[in-house]
């Protein structure tokens, strides 16, 4: 009987301990309107300034200028497509290689970015390599953070997912399109247009 004495004793100032340290109400909204104002990294601003879509307005002859400059530099650096790492898949699978093992030549080059800062490695595998785990290696420009490959695609739409640190499966948050992926993630979907 005695126990049970302590018990409820025990209970009920638990209970009062409960009611007088109860937080005020407007505590979260304090807190949240603290953590709003807390700036996104810097890294992220100007990844986000990049890729946010503008209008530009200007004259004929500025867009003709502007035209030949980006093809003059085009054709200045434009990289080797057979640069893309080789991918080694078994034969059969259907994935996209040719007899000798290589990613075949095509006609439209596809550039992948990731931005990753805290990653040692980024790779990216999708139905164009059958999911080969190993998939594509990219490459941390100059130790920024941001990963970029080149992958020579034909025409047609690709799933595609980042491998972060050979472990972590990610999607591409900038893809034009995600789907499910039959294993509660999400793949990202690549267009690569006949006349891009």
């Amino acid at each position: 009987m005695n126990d049970m004495n302590r018990d409820e004793r025990l209970r009920a100032a638990l209970g009062q301990l409960r009611e007088d340290f109860r937080a005020p109400r407007e505590l979260k909204t304090n807190v949240m309107n603290r953590v709003r104002e807390i700036p996104d990294p810097a890294w992220k601003r100007a990844v986000d300034w990049l890729l946010r879509p503008r209008t530009v307005r200007m004259t004929p002859v500025t867009a003709g200028g502007l035209a030949f400059a980006g093809l003059a530099l085009l054709f200045l650096v434009r990289g080797d497509p057979g640069a893309v790492a080789p991918v080694a898949t078994m034969p059969g699978d259907g994935a996209a290689v040719a007899a000798d093992g290589q990613m075949p030549a095509a006609d439209h080059v596809t550039r992948f970015v990731f931005v990753a800062p805290g990653a040692s490695s980024v790779r990216m595998t999708g139905d164009f390599v059958a999911w080969d785990p190993e998939g594509v290696g990219l490459e941390n420009q100059r130790g920024t953070g941001i990963w970029t490959v080149d992958v020579p695609l034909e025409p047609g739409v690709y799933q595609y997912t980042f491998i972060v640190d050979g472990t972590e499966w990610r999607p591409d948050p900038h893809a034009v399109s995600q789907v499910d992926d039959g294993f509660g993630q999400t793949n990202s979907v690549v267009i690569v247009s006949g006349n891009s």
